[in-house]
């Protein structure tokens, strides 16, 4: 029996990957000074949103350079209950939940390609 099923390479996971860490740091940036739907932030929701979206999104980054996927995948973690709550707000700040829904893709695709933790 063959399969017709080929695994993703592992480089256009990483492209995948990386790209989904640069969307929430800039979609973080239009958060903070664009966001149209609230004035400003103070400095414990600038501090809140820099913990909860773009330090995991530096962390997702930095284990798809060092190719581990446990760093994948507490990225995911990390970040999911923000993200969540982000997914369910009416605006386009439901991409920060599709970026975190990424983060997890890219771990499995890690996982499927046999890349330990």
């Amino acid at each position: 029996m063959s399969s017709d099923y080929t695994k993703p390479s592992l480089g256009l996971i990483k492209r995948i990957g990386y790209a989904a860490s640069v969307v929430t740091v800039g979609l973080w940036a239009v958060l903070l000074w664009f966001n149209p739907y609230f004035n400003g932030l103070d400095r414990i929701s600038f501090l809140i949103t820099l913990i909860m979206l773009v330090l995991p999104a530096v962390l997702f980054s930095v284990g798809l350079a060092l190719s581990r996927s446990l760093i994948l995948l507490i990225s995911f973690i990390w970040s999911f209950p923000y993200s969540l709550y982000m997914l369910l707000t009416p605006s386009i700040f439901k991409l920060f939940g599709v970026t975190c829904f990424i983060y997890l893709l890219c771990f499995v695709l890690f996982r499927v390609n046999k890349i330990k933790y």
